[in-house]
């Protein structure tokens, strides 16, 4: 074997042990430990030992140091001569507190949750049938949240951080659309508000509808119509938009219908066509999976539709089809200067 064919093959053998992901399992699963233990924050401030931190958390001397050590190893904690350890800047972005946080991706990827369910892909490929979630917990995902409000809790400010991620992408993109013939938008499964009132901010002549269900407009601290000061122009109503929506001349679907597989798609965007008027407009915030020749993130994110829900991410086609089969025709998409969101307009068709 000549030199360049090693090397060539060394390269692939490497490529190859980053795909199996040993060390990322790893430092998720260490990561995760810590931050359940309250051991990142303990580091927050000062250096400490190992016994330090064993005697306030009361753990296990050895194998905290030993942990410790580990996660030094992958940068997270600065180990120095006399055994103390420090959090690195990288380390604290798993900081709760954190205008940069990653805290939350990290609970939710590397929960039992998360991880048990995904045990079930092969037979999910074998088989079809029920995906991950139900078949380890025997019940579906929204289900379960409802049933398990500590892992609710976690979950959904997950999402916040995602969505407040998102708005800043969805707004750029809009960011030229003219809203003047546009008087009222009703944002659609929108949680606390997060994209709907910042619209509302930039668009002083709006009023706006949040629906989502009653058990998480019961979180009133959480909702963003009075930080935002447009408590005036913004309603939350409690509801089920696979029964019905307020009717409004506009509305919003953020990261909705990837939720869904194509029927239960198709009965939403219904309910939305027959509440809105004929003149009526629908903005659909999602990820495209883009075609063979490209590599993204929604090829990926598409596996976690499928392990825990029963949606999917969608081509562009598949979308203007679904669309197409409620009463709507796909009549523009906005794109950010960066970031892989698309907001997708219809009219009523």
């Amino acid at each position: 074997m000549n030199t360049d064919t090693a090397e060539r093959d060394t390269s692939l053998v490497n490529e190859a042990m980053d795909l199996v992901g040993t060390e990322q399992l790893w430092s998720g699963q260490l990561l995760y430990t810590s931050a359940r233990l309250g051991i990142l924050e303990r580091l927050a401030d000062d250096p400490k030992s190992a016994s330090e931190i064993a005697d306030d958390l009361n753990l296990h001397p050895d194998r905290c140091y030993r942990m410790l050590r580990a996660l030094s190893h992958f940068g997270v904690f600065a180990e120095d001569h006399d055994h103390r350890f420090a959090l690195t800047p990288v380390g604290e972005l798993f900081l709760p507190d954190h205008p940069n946080s990653v805290r939350n991706d990290l609970l939710i990827d590397h929960s039992p949750e998360w991880i048990r369910s995904k045990l079930h892909l092969p037979d999910m490929v074998r088989e079809g049938g029920p995906n991950g979630f139900v078949r380890e917990f025997g019940t579906e995902f929204f289900d379960y949240l409802e049933a398990n409000p500590e892992f609710a809790e976690v979950f959904n400010e997950h999402m916040t951080v995602r969505s407040r991620r998102e708005t800043e992408l969805v707004l750029e993109a809009l960011d030229e659309y003219d809203f003047s013939e546009i008087g009222s938008v009703c944002d659609i499964g929108g949680g606390h508000g997060h994209l709907l009132c910042h619209l509302l901010e930039t668009q002083s002549h709006l009023e706006g509808i949040v629906l989502e269900l009653p058990s998480v407009l019961a979180e009133d601290d959480n909702l963003w119509a009075a930080k935002l000061d447009v408590e005036s122009r913004c309603t939350y109503e409690p509801g089920d938009m696979f029964e019905s929506v307020p009717r409004t001349h506009a509305y919003l679907m953020k990261s909705v219908l990837h939720d869904w597989d194509d029927e239960d798609c198709i009965k939403i965007l219904s309910n939305v066509a027959e509440a809105s008027p004929p003149d009526g407009r629908l903005f659909v915030v999602e990820l495209l999976v883009p075609g063979p020749e490209t590599s993204h993130v929604s090829k990926r994110l598409d596996m976690t539709m499928m392990v825990f829900l029963d949606g999917r991410e969608r081509t562009k086609e598949e979308f203007e089809t679904l669309l197409g089969r409620a009463g709507w025709e796909l009549e523009e998409t906005w794109t950010p200067a960066e970031g892989p969101v698309r907001v997708l307009e219809a009219v009523r068709s």
